[in-house]
């Protein structure tokens, strides 16, 4: 039950719309004196006296999130979540914005037709929490929302828009699952050596460096403890073939429903692994989240909370699924600058083995015999030395004059 009151200057419940389907129904067909205040209302400026009258003293409104009781709406007289979650979008409509409609169950113009208001689905939505889960659902849906359009009775205007959109058949938010403490802080029992490997920030949970906060997504200070990194001239330091291993708890992004469970099911397993203190409550929002996120086709609640359970319960160590060749002295440098770095000693390497290559070539013809060895053949040099056709032809081509003659001898 969504009440409904005659306009913003009267809270005085007067109606009420049984869900968003109705609401949707109302806005994409309302009333012609309705319509054609909208109109009217958008042919003005925003911040004029006229349309401010209009938007407060003349078009109804209603509150999505909370029913009312006592016959009007006020903060103190809430009743009962509505089961939706109402965002607003400032400045932004659909044609901005990437809208997921495997959440959004409804959205349609503001009455300014600038802007959008956004409806979701959700359950254990409380005045205590609505704030947050408006924020993080906000964050998860990557939405612009407008923070100061966020309070327990805030009221929507309702507007005109012919193709205002609704779909019931959408994912439900666990609230309880998604909104928990904003910081984690990890039992005295739990490995304090958290460097500068912590250096993802997520907005659901706060990360800090330094040991002091946080969630580690790798263990790359663990691994490389008692390691001796001398850097060279252009402060890089090449393992070579010798890489380090090591694990990291990474979400893809996109994946596929053929890949749900198990990469959920790995995500969950290497969190635990790197934060063994962490507790179920934070691992829930964590994994939840992901499977917000990162599934094309989100899995169902119930799915969601068995794999939780099963990575919780059945702690097994996990294979490293990591390697690192290069470590820089310059903490500050950017992903780009050290791709260029490792490139330049990529191609001095590759430059070196293709040497290596021609120097093997090259004496294989000093040492030719043409009477014991025959004439000389790409195909046989490629038998002789075990090297690839294109690096074989190649030197052919560009060293003709060092190929022994074996038609002159």
């Amino acid at each position: 039950m969504i009440n409904k009151i005659d306009y913003c200057t009267n809270r005085t419940i007067t109606d009420s719309f049984q869900d968003i389907e109705e609401i949707v129904k109302f806005i994409k067909n309302p009333p012609p004196e309705h319509k054609e205040l909208v109109e009217y209302a958008r042919t003005i400026e925003r911040d004029s006296k006229e349309y401010r009258t209009i938007k407060i003293s003349k078009l109804p409104a209603i509150s999505i999130n909370f029913s009312f009781s006592h016959g009007y709406l006020k903060g103190d007289n809430i009743s009962t979540p509505t089961g939706y979650l109402y965002i607003d979008v400032d400045g932004k409509t659909e044609q901005d914005l990437e809208i997921n409609t495997a959440y959004i169950c409804a959205y349609w113009r503001s009455l300014s037709n600038t802007g959008l208001t956004l409806v979701v689905k959700v359950d254990g939505l409380t005045p205590d929490n609505f704030k947050t889960a408006t924020q993080e659902i906000a964050n998860v849906l990557d939405i612009p929302f407008d923070k100061h359009a966020v309070s327990i009775d805030r009221l929507t205007v309702l507007s005109y828009d012919p193709n205002a959109y609704y779909n019931d058949n959408v994912e439900v938010f666990p609230i309880v699952e998604l909104v928990s403490e904003q910081s984690v802080e990890l039992s005295s029992t739990g490995s304090k050596n958290f460097r500068n490997t912590i250096i993802k920030y997520n907005s659901l949970i706060g990360i800090y460096c330094d040991g002091k906060i946080g969630i580690r997504y790798n263990n790359l200070d663990d691994v490389t403890q008692g390691m001796e990194i001398i850097y060279d001239d252009n402060g890089i330091y090449d393992c070579g073939q010798d890489k380090v291993k090591y694990h990291t708890a990474f979400m893809p992004k996109r994946v596929s429903k053929g890949n749900r469970e198990k990469t959920l099911g790995l995500y969950a397993k290497r969190l635990l692994f790197l934060n063994p203190d962490l507790d179920k409550k934070i691992l829930s929002k964590m994994i939840f989240r992901a499977n917000m996120i990162n599934l094309q086709t989100p899995l169902e609640n119930s799915e969601v909370r068995d794999i939780i359970d099963k990575a919780f319960d059945n702690r097994q160590s996990p294979r490293t699924n990591k390697t690192k060749r290069f470590f820089f002295e310059d903490v500050t440098l950017t992903a780009v600058e050290k791709s260029r770095k490792c490139l330049e000693v990529l191609n001095q390497e590759r430059r070196q083995k293709t040497q290596e290559k021609k120097n093997i070539i090259s004496e294989l013809f000093c040492n030719w015999n043409c009477h014991t060895d025959g004439k000389v053949s790409p195909k046989k040099v490629m038998e002789l030395t075990g090297l690839k056709k294109t690096m074989v032809y190649n030197y052919f081509k560009d060293n003709k004059a060092s190929v022994p003659n074996c038609d002159n001898p």
